[in-house]
C-alpha cells in the first residue's frame, strides 16, 4: 500500500516551520496515572527538511507498578532485550538516566507531533524529571487526530467523533502501521510522519 496525494493545497498556501518538529511515540509500562516509558522513538525534522532519529530501549525500566495489559499490548516480554530479545530495529539500549539526557537534548526547542502526543509528552516528562531534568519542548503539541477532523469536514465528508486514529489517517491517504509495526515506538512514529506529510502535502 502506498500514500496517495488526495488533495492539493490552494495556490499560494505554504507551511513554514518556525522550529524543528519531533514526531514521537512511546511504549510504556502503564497508561494511568503516570505512563513510564520503556521504548521511545523520536524523529526530528529541521525546518530545512533534514531528519534524524533517536530510538531507545530503556535498559532498566520501572516495572514496580506496571500494568500487565500495557506490557502485553507493547509486547514487552517479546521485544525488550532484558528478556532476551534483540533490540528492535537498531534501537540504542540505554539506562534510564542516559535515556533522559538524550531525550532532553534531542527535544529541546522542538514542536512535538503525534497521535495523542500529550500522552507521550507525559511519559517523557516523567522520565526527565525522574533524573533531575525538565521538558524543553514547546508546551503545545500537535495532535494529528484533531488536525484531521477539520480537513475531512473541509472536503465535505461526514465526520463521526470519535473515529479511530487508524481510520482517520487512512482517510487522508496515510496507511496505518502493519500488525508487526503497531505498538512499537518506531513503527508508530514512522506512521505519524506519513500522516503529517499527507496532511501538509504540497502540490508536486
Amino acid at each position: 500500500m502506498t500514500d496517495t496525494a488526495w488533495s492539493e493545497n490552494p495556490e499560494g498556501s505554504h507551511l513554514e516551520l518556525g522550529m524543528p518538529l519531533v514526531f514521537v511515540d512511546t511504549e510504556t509500562t502503564m497508561l494511568e496515572p503516570t505512563p513510564k516509558p520503556w521504548e521511545l522513538a523520536l524523529i526530528r525534522r529541521s525546518p530545512d527538511g533534514a531528519e534524524e532519529r533517536l530510538h531507545i530501549m530503556v535498559r532498566d525500566p520501572d516495572l514496580s507498578d506496571a500494568s500487565p495489559e500495557a506490557l502485553r499490548v507493547g509486547r514487552f516480554y517479546e521485544r525488550h532485550p532484558h528478556h532476551g530479545a534483540a533490540a528492535d530495529q537498531g534501537a540504542a539500549l540505554m539506562t534510564a538516566a542516559d535515556a533522559a539526557g538524550a531525550v532532553e537534548l534531542f527535544t529541546r526547542g522542538t514542536q512535538l507531533v503525534g497521535s495523542n502526543p500529550d500522552f507521550d509528552a507525559r511519559a517523557m516528562e516523567w522520565l526527565l524529571r525522574s533524573h533531575g531534568l525538565r521538558p524543553r519542548w514547546r508546551h503545545q503539541s500537535i495532535n494529528l487526530v484533531t488536525w484531521t477532523y477539520p480537513v475531512l469536514l473541509g472536503r465535505g465528508e461526514k465526520v463521526v467523533v470519535p473515529t479511530s486514529s487508524y481510520e482517520l489517517s487512512s482517510l487522508v491517504g496515510a496507511w496505518p502501521p502493519t500488525p508487526e509495526e503497531a505498538h512499537t515506538a518506531l513503527g508508530d512514529a514512522l506512521w505519524v510522519v506519513r500522516w503529517w506529510d499527507q496532511l501538509t502535502r504540497f502540490p508536486r
